[in-house]
């Protein structure tokens, strides 16, 4: 079991906290009545609204399994070539993940543009977020 599943376990399974309440007999309020079914079941209708998406999350899940996560000395590797490139106008080819297909493409050009604030990098008339790309290489200029 990888440490993600492992912290999750851990997290949401472990209920040891509660060993001194569990036993205890449930004790109805004297304050409140208590709620029917129907009110019970209209306390929770907003959360109908997410109910088509469950295929939708499964998809976008299975999609994204395959991208590689970068880690830090790699995302400033990447900002680093990223500033060098808007003074030097080079052609590169850059590994991206394609958050459309679920897999990695490439796109060879010049860059063009970067907003930081959105957290996107333009190269030629493509556009991607900048914690997707895996890669930037140089290319030889002919």
């Amino acid at each position: 079991m990888d440490e993600k599943k492992l912290i999750e376990k851990k997290i949401f399974n472990d209920t040891s906290r509660y060993n001194d309440i569990m036993e205890r007999p449930y004790q109805q309020s004297k304050r409140h009545l208590p709620m029917n079914q129907l009110d019970r079941a209209f306390q929770f209708a907003p959360f109908g609204a997410l109910e088509g998406f469950n295929g939708l999350i499964q998809e976008k899940t299975k999609m994204y399994a395959r991208k590689k996560y970068s880690n830090a000395e790699q995302e400033q590797q990447i900002m680093r070539q990223l500033k060098y490139l808007q003074t030097h106008p080079l052609q590169v080819d850059v590994s991206y993940f394609n958050e459309d297909s679920g897999y990695y493409d490439h796109v060879k050009g010049l860059y063009k543009s970067i907003d930081l604030k959105k957290g996107r990098v333009t190269f030629e008339e493509t556009s991607t977020v900048i914690v997707n790309i895996r890669e930037i290489k140089l290319l030889n200029k002919k």
